[in-house]
């Protein structure tokens, strides 16, 4: 595999954590693995809207109007799954990095949020789509771990 690399994100103090959500990206090819890891469900989602949207390209600009997303899978890890394919298409559709993400619930098997993007200036994502491939999320020492494979 190829070289990881670490997600940079400002720390999250919504619900009274201040521990920072951390992401993971290791390249292979025909894919890259996404690990994300975070206190809560809600701050994994978050934190994999803002991998998708690095990988989109630079955005500037204003930000767009805020978009709802209602998304129902079978669980929590295949939720996460259509939750990446859902930014994906957004992001190809109106050509927009998708960065911005409030008022986000997950329960077992449904996902609520608004989500809004900035214009991408030089689209560059290698991201396809996300795959059920190898899927793990699961509660590791108090916190939640992700894995998911994305076709580049």
């Amino acid at each position: 595999m190829g070289a990881a690399r670490r997600g940079l994100c400002a720390p999250f103090h919504e619900g009274g954590s201040t521990v920072r959500p951390v992401a993971r990206t290791q390249e292979h090819v025909g894919e890259r693995k996404l690990s994300i890891r975070a206190d809560t469900l809600e701050d994994v989602f978050r934190e994999a809207a803002r991998v998708v949207s690095r990988a989109a390209g630079p955005a500037r600009g204003e930000p767009g109007p805020w978009e709802h997303i209602s998304l129902t899978g079978r669980d929590p890890a295949s939720l996460l799954v259509d939750w990446i394919n859902e930014l994906l298409g957004r992001s190809e559709v109106h050509a927009r990095a998708y960065d911005d993400v409030r008022d986000i619930a997950v329960d077992g098997s449904h996902v609520e949020a608004e989500v809004r993007g900035r214009p991408v200036i030089a689209w560059r994502s290698p991201i396809k789509a996300a795959t059920y491939h190898g899927l793990r999320l699961e509660r590791q020492r108090g916190r939640w771990a992700a894995q998911v494979l994305l076709d580049v």
